[in-house]
C-alpha cells in the first residue's frame, strides 16, 4: 500500500486526506453499477429511492444467491433506482451472435405469497419523465420469471433491435396494500426476439404476431379451450377403451424388473437437488430452463447454483420408477421426496399460466418430469395435487391446441418428436373420463390430419423424406419415428384410431428411412449438422414391431406385411419368434431392396445391389447442402457437392468413415476447393446453403438410375436465417452426373471452374479410415502396402489409371486426369469445435483436435480451372479376387460407353440393358445421339430400347419449383413444371395422366409432360 506523508501544515494534510476518502467513496459507488441485481447485501438498498413503502433484504424467498428484495406497501407507492448498467449486444449471451434479430429486454423474477386482484407498473424513465412501462397482474402465487422486450412496452417504446438509454428503473402500484419479492433483475439484456414469451401476467408480448406459428409457445387461448370444454356423457365401451389406453401407456413407461430399488441412490439423487420444505413452501435453488441465455454475474449472484427442469425430471422419474416395487418404509420416503419435489416444481413458477420468460424447445427438457407425474398420478390425486400438476402440463404442452380450428393444424416434426406421445399421456391427467374422451377424440383428429399433410414447411413429404429446418433431416425424423408408432399402435383397432391417410403417409416416411439408410445408417449426405456420427435407424427395432402389429393403414389387416418384410431384413435373423410368426404363419418373406431409389426432396438417390448401397447427394435452390451450426458441423461445406458414399452392411465405421482425423474437404465424389480448415469453416454461425440452381435430381428405370446436378457455390440463399443472399468466395461451379447401372457407377464432371487462385480445385475419389496401415491398395503399376506413402497415377505412365481402396471398391479413371494417392496420419478438428471462435459443443466431449490413419485419392483440376473435367467408374465392394485382378476386370468390361460429356449433356449407353441415360443441362440443344433429340428444359431422361419398334422412357424435369413467397423464401412443396421431349421419328404412347399432349404430325414426336415433385414419368412408346 502506498504510504502518504505530510510535510507542511496539518490543515493541508487533513484536506488532502478528506478529498482522497471522498474520491474512494465515489469510486466505490460508481463501481457498484450492476447489470443484474440479486440483492445479496444491504449495500444494494442504498441505491433505491422509496415512496410510501418499505424495501428490505429478505431470505424468506430467493433465486440465485441467498436473498431477495422485499417490497411492502400501503397505498400508492413506488421504489426506483438509477444505479444500473444497460448491457450492449456484445455483452449479452446470444447463442447465435447477431445472426438472429435481438432486442434490449428486461428480465426479472417476482415472488407473490398471496394472489390478489391488483397490478403493479414497471417503468423506465429518462430525465425524470416516464418513457416506457407495462403492468403486471398479481393474480398468481410463487415465483414468476418474465422477459419483456422494451419494444413491447407502452409509451415511447424503441423499435426492435434499437439500443436504449433510460436512466431510472421504477416499480409502482396504486393497490391498497401488499408485499412482493424481487430477485435477479437484469435491467436490460439483448435477447433473441424469437424467444420472449407471453403468459398470463405479461399477455401483451407478441400480441401482434401469429403466436400459433411457434408450437413451443404456451398460449392462454389454448389453455382457455380446455377450461371452456364441456364434455358429453360416454358409454361403457369408451370407458373400457380409455382404461386400456391408460394401461398401455403405463406399460410403455415401466422399467425392467431386473432393476432393483436402491433407496440410498434415490436419496442421494434427491438430496443433490438441495430442496427442502420451509413452512408451507419448498425452497431451493432456482428451477431453470436454458439459464445460459441469461446474463450472469457471480459477484452479484454468488455461485451459479440451479436445478435445471430436466435434472429435476430425472430425479422424479427415478422416484416414480421404483415407487411401486419398494417396501412400505421405502415407499413412505419416496412418497415424501416426490411430493416435496412436486411442490417445488409448482412454487418455482412452473404453474399453468406461466412461461418463465421463455420455454422455447421445452419439449426436449420435460419428457421425464411428465412421465414421472403421469406414473404417480394416483399419488398426486390422493394429495390434492393432480389438478394443479395436470393443469401445469396441459398449459406447458399446449394441449388445448387440439381443440382449435382444423385450419390452424400444421405438422411439425419437433412436435411429433417431443410432444405427440406426451399429449396422449396428458389426456389421462384429467380426473374425469368424460374429459379424457373428448380430448382423445380431438387428439386423434389432430394427429390424423397433421400426419397426412405433405405441403407444410415440415413433416413428411410425398417422397417419404422427413422435413425440418426447411429440409430433409433424418436426425429429427428419428424422434418422430420413435414417438408416432406408439401413438398409432396404442389407438389401433379402436374408434380412436389414426385415419388411413395419416397412417399411410407416416408409414411411407417411416419405411423410407430404411431406403436412405445402409444398413442402419443414413450417412453423411443427409446428416444435417451431425456428420459421421453413426446416425441411423438401429434404435427403431421396437417401433418397427409396433407398426407391424398396428396393422395396415386401412385397418383391415392385423399385421402390416410391408413393415414386417422390412423388419425381417433388418432384425429377422436375431428374432426367431417374430421371424417364425411372419414367415411361417403369415407367409411374409424378407424384402429385397436391390434397385434404384430417388428422393427428390432431398436431392438424393440410392443405388442398391447385394449388400451395399451408394448414396448420391446434391443440392439446389430448394434443397440445402448441409446444416452448419454455431458449434456443430463447422466444416460442413461439401457433403452434398455431388458426393457418393459407399456403405456396406457394417455402416459408416465398417465402410471407412470415422470422425477422428476426418479431412472435411474430402467427402467422396465431391468436387471441391481444397481449403485449410480455418478457411473451410463457415464465417456465419448458422448456414444452410441453397444454390440458385434448380437442376438437381434423378430418374429411374428398371432398377437403374441416373443423377445430375449443376453445382454452383457462387450465389444462393440461407434456408434458416435472415440472409437471402449468400455464397462462397471461390465461386466453384461444375456439371456433375452419376449413371448407376447394375454393379457400377459411371461418374462424369464437366465445366469445372473456380476463381480461387490460391487453392486447388479437386474431385475426391475416396477417403478411407485405416484400421490397419498395412491394408493393401491395388493399382495398375503396384500394390501399395507402405505407410506413410504418396504417389501420382498418370495416363502417360503406360498403364491405365485404376486403383482399389481399403474397403474393396474399384475405381477406373477414364479421363486423362492424374490421380493423387496419399496414405498418412491425418490431423483434423472435431466437427463440433470452431477453430475461429474456440467454441466447443459439449457433445464433442472436449475432443477439439482429432487424428487417425487414412488413405485418400483425388483428381486434381489445378488452381482456378476454367473448364476442367473428369470421368471415372466405381465398382463397389469387390471380392478379394476381383480386387487383385481389377485390371483384367475393367479390360474386359464393354458393358457401357460414354457418348457425350460436355456443357450441354452427359450421355451414357448401358449395353446390358440397352438403356441410354441422358443428363441434359441445356434446353433446346440437339443431343445428336439416340432416340432423344431435344428437351424443352434441362432434364434427366432414360430410354430403353425394348425392340426395333418399342421403347420405354423415364423422364423428369427435376426443378421442384417451390413457390417463392418472398425473396429467397419458399413454401416447401412442389408446383408443376412442363417438359417437352422431342423424339426422332413418329411414335405413339400409352396415355397417362401426366402426359399432356403427343404431337406426331411431323417427322418428330413431341411429348408434353407435366412434372411435379421431381418424380420420374414413365412413357411406353411404340412405332406409329
Amino acid at each position: 500500500m502506498k504510504r502518504i506523508i505530510c510535510f507542511s501544515n496539518s490543515m493541508k494534510c487533513f484536506l488532502f486526506l478528506m478529498g482522497l476518502l471522498i474520491n474512494v467513496s465515489c469510486f466505490a459507488q460508481q463501481d457498484y453499477n450492476p447489470a443484474i441485481e440479486s440483492f445479496e447485501s444491504q449495500k444494494a438498498l442504498e441505491f433505491y429511492k422509496v415512496e410510501n413503502s418499505k424495501v428490505s433484504i429478505s431470505e424468506a424467498h430467493n433465486r440465485y444467491g441467498k436473498s431477495s428484495l422485499l417490497w411492502e406497501w400501503n397505498g400508492e407507492s413506488s421504489f426506483s433506482t438509477s444505479n444500473f448498467k444497460i448491457l450492449s449486444q456484445e455483452e449479452s449471451p446470444l447463442a447465435y451472435g447477431d445472426h438472429f434479430p435481438a432486442s434490449p429486454t428486461l428480465q426479472m423474477s417476482i415472488y407473490n405469497e398471496e394472489a390478489q386482484d391488483e397490478k403493479i407498473t414497471i417503468s423506465y424513465e429518462k430525465n425524470g419523465k416516464q418513457e416506457v412501462w407495462f403492468k403486471v397482474d398479481l393474480s398468481f402465487t410463487g415465483w414468476r420469471r418474465i422477459w419483456v422486450p422494451f419494444y413491447e412496452m407502452q409509451g415511447n417504446a424503441p423499435l426492435k433491435s434499437k439500443s436504449i438509454d433510460f436512466d431510472t428503473f421504477k416499480i409502482s402500484t396504486t393497490s391498497v396494500e401488499g408485499k412482493l419479492f424481487f430477485d435477479d433483475i437484469i435491467f436490460s439484456q439483448y435477447q433473441d426476439d424469437r424467444f420472449q414469451y407471453p403468459d398470463e401476467i405479461v399477455p401483451f408480448i407478441k400480441s401482434d404476431t401469429n403466436l400459433g406459428s411457434d408450437h413451443w409457445m404456451a398460449l392462454t387461448s389454448n389453455y382457455n379451450n380446455i377450461k371452456s370444454l364441456e364434455p358429453t356423457p360416454i358409454s361403457m365401451a369408451i370407458r373400457l377403451d380409455l382404461k386400456k389406453f391408460e394401461k398401455l401407456i403405463d406399460q410403455s413407461l415401466a422399467v425392467d424388473k431386473k432393476y432393483k430399488v436402491y433407496i440410498n441412490t434415490l436419496r442421494d439423487l434427491y438430496q443433490n437437488l438441495n430442496i427442502k420444505e420451509k413452512g408451507n413452501i419448498v425452497v431451493g435453488p432456482p428451477l431453470t430452463f436454458k439459464e445460459f441465455e441469461e446474463y450472469y454475474d457471480e459477484k452479484q449472484q454468488g455461485p451459479n447454483k440451479f436445478n435445471d427442469v430436466k435434472d429435476l425430471g430425472r430425479v422424479l422419474k427415478q422416484l416414480a420408477n421404483f415407487y411401486n416395487r419398494a417396501n412400505p418404509e421405502e415407499q413412505a420416503e419416496i412418497r415424501a421426496m416426490f411430493l416435496t419435489g412436486t411442490k417445488y416444481f409448482l412454487d418455482q413458477g412452473w404453474q399453468a399460466g406461466s412461461s418463465g420468460g421463455t420455454r422455447h424447445h421445452i419439449g426436449y427438457n420435460v419428457r421425464e418430469i411428465t412421465e414421472a407425474f403421469f406414473t404417480m398420478r394416483q399419488l398426486l390425486y390422493d394429495n390434492g395435487l393432480l389438478n394443479e400438476v395436470g393443469a401445469s402440463l396441459h398449459w406447458l404442452f399446449n394441449l388445448g391446441m387440439l381443440l382449435n380450428d382444423e385450419s390452424t393444424f400444421h405438422v411439425n416434426i419437433d412436435y411429433l418428436n417431443t410432444q405427440s406421445y406426451y399429449h396422449l399421456m396428458l389426456i389421462f391427467m384429467f380426473e374425469k373420463q368424460e374429459m379424457q374422451s373428448a380430448m382423445l377424440r380431438a387428439y386423434s383428429n389432430y394427429i390424423s390430419i397433421t400426419l397426412a399433410q405433405q405441403k407444410e414447411d415440415g413433416g413428411f413429404k410425398v417422397d417419404g423424406t422427413s422435413w425440418h429446418h426447411n429440409g430433409h433431416y433424418p436426425a429429427y425424423g428419428i424422434g418422430a419415428f420413435h414417438s408416432v408408432p406408439k401413438v398409432i399402435s396404442t389407438l389401433a383397432k379402436t374408434r380412436f384410431r389414426i385415419s388411413t391417410a395419416g397412417h399411410k403417409n407416416f408409414k411411407k416416411a417411416f419405411l423410407e428411412s430404411r431406403i436412405y439408410s445402409q444398413f442402419y445408417e443414413w450417412g453423411f449426405g443427409n446428416a444435417g449438422r451431425h456428420p459421421i456420427e453413426e446416425n441411423g435407424i438401429v434404435s427403431l427395432k421396437k417401433e418397427f414391431l409396433l407398426m407391424v402389429y398396428a396393422g395396415n393403414p386401412e385397418g383391415r389387416e392385423n399385421i402390416d406385411k410391408d413393415v414386417a418384410a422390412a423388419y425381417l431384413r433388418l432384425w429377422g435373423k436375431d428374432d426367431m419368434l417374430n421371424t417364425s410368426l411372419f414367415t411361417q404363419v403369415n407367409g411374409i418373406r424378407k424384402e429385397n431392396l436391390s434397385g434404384y431409389y430417388t428422393m427428390p426432396y432431398a436431392a438424393t438417390s440410392v443405388h442398391r445391389r447385394k449388400n451395399w448401397a451408394a448414396i448420391i447427394k446434391g443440392y439446389s435452390k430448394n434443397v440445402w447442402a448441409s446444416e452448419i451450426y454455431v458449434n456443430e458441423n463447422r466444416y460442413g461445406r461439401y457433403p452434398a457437392n455431388g458426393t457418393i458414399q459407399l456403405l456396406n452392411n457394417e455402416g459408416e465405421t465398417g465402410s471407412g468413415f470415422k470422425q477422428e482425423g476426418w479431412d472435411w474437404n474430402r467427402y467422396p465424389g465431391g468436387t471441391i476447393i481444397y481449403l485449410p480448415l480455418e478457411e473451410l469453416e463457415a464465417e456465419m454461425p448458422l448456414l444452410m446453403f441453397r444454390s440458385n440452381e434448380s437442376f438437381a435430381g434423378s430418374t429411374t428405370l428398371d432398377d437403374n438410375g441416373i443423377f445430375g446436378m449443376i453445382l454452383n457455390e457462387g450465389k444462393g440463399t440461407n434456408a434458416d436465417g435472415p440472409e437471402d443472399k449468400v455464397g462462397y468466395p471461390g465461386r466453384l461451379k461444375a456439371k456433375k452426373s452419376v449413371f448407376s447401372f447394375g454393379d457400377k457407377l459411371i461418374c462424369i464432371g464437366t465445366n469445372i471452374s473456380s476463381i480461387d487462385t490460391k487453392n486447388l480445385t479437386q474431385t475426391n475419389l475416396f477417403q478411407n479410415f485405416l484400421s490397419d496401415t498395412k491394408i493393401p491398395l491395388y493399382t495398375a503399376s503396384e500394390t501399395i502396402k507402405k505407410f506413410p506413402f504418396k504417389t501420382e497415377l498418370k495416363q502417360d505412365s503406360g498403364f491405365d489409371i485404376w486403383l482399389t481402396d481399403a474397403y474393396g471398391n474399384g475405381y477406373h479413371v477414364l479421363s486423362n486426369t492424374p490421380v493423387q494417392i496419399k496414405k498418412e496420419k491425418q490431423h483434423s478438428y472435431h466437427n463440433k469445435y470452431s477453430i475461429n471462435t474456440g467454441s466447443m459443443n459439449a457433445k464433442g466431449k472436449g475432443a477439439k483436435e482429432t487424428e487417425a490413419d487414412y488413405v485418400t485419392a483425388w483428381v486434381d483440376h489445378g488452381v482456378a480451372p476454367k473448364n476442367a473435367s473428369y470421368q471415372y467408374v466405381i465398382y463397389p465392394f469387390l471380392d478379394e479376387d476381383s480386387q487383385k485382378n481389377f485390371g483384367k476386370l475393367i479390360a474386359t468390361d464393354e458393358s457401357f460407353s460414354i457418348e457425350r460429356a460436355d456443357s450441354i449433356a452427359h450421355i451414357v449407353l448401358d449395353k446390358k440393358t440397352n438403356t441410354t441415360g441422358y443428363v441434359v443441362f441445356e434446353k433446346e440443344e440437339n443431343l445428336k445421339y439416340g432416340l432423344l433429340e431435344t428437351v424443352s428444359e434441362p432434364a434427366l431422361v432414360m430410354v430403353k430400347q425394348n425392340s426395333a419398334e418399342a421403347f420405354t422412357i423415364s423422364a423428369v424435369q427435376p426443378d421442384l419449383n417451390f413457390p417463392e413467397y418472398k425473396k429467397g423464401r419458399f413454401k416447401n412443396y412442389s408446383m408443376p413444371v412442363e417438359l417437352k421431349i422431342t423424339l426422332k421419328g413418329k411414335w405413339t404412347v400409352i396415355p397417362a395422366d401426366y402426359i399432356q399432349n403427343v404431337d406426331n404430325s411431323g417427322d418428330h414426336t413431341i411429348i408434353t409432360l407435366e412434372c411435379i415433385n421431381g418424380f420420374s414419368m414413365k412413357i411406353e412408346a411404340s412405332k406409329l
